[in-house]
């Protein structure tokens, strides 16, 4: 059976846009989602707050450090035949300093560190590379940049970088020749939190993704 990893922050981990905190359950996440509709095996390594290549001391430090942590991730979950990382909405706070091109470079460095690990397909010391795909966050909501939202310093111009990522993505994915896959085409961050998917989007992402990854 196919063996499908998704590398991802609290989208895909499932924090709802109420404030809550309480994960949305196995039968909503998108990737559950996605991997029922294909038939795979999924193995999760999704932790809210998770960037593409920062530590973040106003979390939990190095431990949000997508890059790395992406080598334990595909050791520990292999065999792994796909890697779908979506990742890039944390990156956009403002301590973080990056535009779109160099959130852009954070996801080449993961597709880098996975093709040099490999997918451990023909047993742990493999270093075959898994097939990768990316998969661009929805754009922060509009409220974003709201100066009534509480949270508007913390990600200040977060709003405007993301609406630019996607193109950013695909110009430096092209070079790599690795699939992206722009998850705002399908769905939004929800009107009450413009960082966080409803339960509804968390459906539709995971089947339009099933049906993309189906075609390449």
């Amino acid at each position: 059976m196919t063996r499908i990893l998704v590398f991802g922050d609290s989208n895909s981990w499932g924090t709802p846009p109420d404030g809550s905190g309480v994960r949305f359950d196995a039968a909503t996440r998108w990737p559950q989602v996605m991997a029922k509709a294909l038939g795979w095996e999924l193995a999760e390594e999704n932790l809210p707050g998770r960037t593409t290549r920062h530590d973040d001391d106003w979390m939990l430090g190095a431990a949000m450090n997508g890059l790395a942590h992406l080598p334990v991730a595909l050791k520990s979950q292999s065999p792994v035949d796909w890697l779908v990382i979506m990742l890039g909405t944390n990156d956009l706070k403002a301590r973080f300093e990056q535009d779109a091109a160099g959130i852009a470079a954070g996801l080449m460095m993961l597709v880098d560190c996975a093709r040099r690990i490999g997918g451990g397909q023909a047993g742990w010391e493999d270093d075959t590379p898994p097939k990768i795909a990316i998969v661009v966050p929805p754009a922060l909501g509009v409220l974003a940049d709201d100066a009534k939202w509480p949270r508007l310093e913390e990600w200040a111009g977060g709003h405007a970088t993301s609406l630019a990522l996607g193109d950013a993505v695909r110009h430096q994915a092209k070079m790599r020749e690795v699939p992206v896959f722009d998850a705002g085409f399908v769905v939004k961050s929800s009107d009450i939190d413009p960082i966080h998917i409803d339960a509804e989007s968390h459906r539709a992402l995971g089947l339009a993704v099933a049906e993309w990854l189906q075609t390449l």
